[in-house]
């Protein structure tokens, strides 16, 4: 069963893993992505979504809508 948070006002989608990639889903579709880099602020992986949000919205152009543990 797919699990689902909201932070910020974003839906977050499925269980966080050590190696989890991150489907981006932006109002702009243009904007959509695939997010492979890992937590690029720490070096290290994601430990919570509240991560997740923060370093996608920092790094990340457009306003994301969804993210979905891949």
């Amino acid at each position: 069963m797919e699990q689902m948070v909201t932070i910020e006002g974003i839906a977050c989608y499925d269980v966080l893993a050590w190696d989890s990639n991150f489907e981006v889903i932006c109002e702009d579709e243009e904007d959509d992505c695939i997010w492979v880099d890992g937590n690029v602020n720490t070096g290290d992986e994601f430990k919570t979504w509240e991560d997740v949000v923060a370093v996608l919205c920092e790094h990340l152009d457009g306003k994301i809508e969804q993210i979905t543990a891949i």
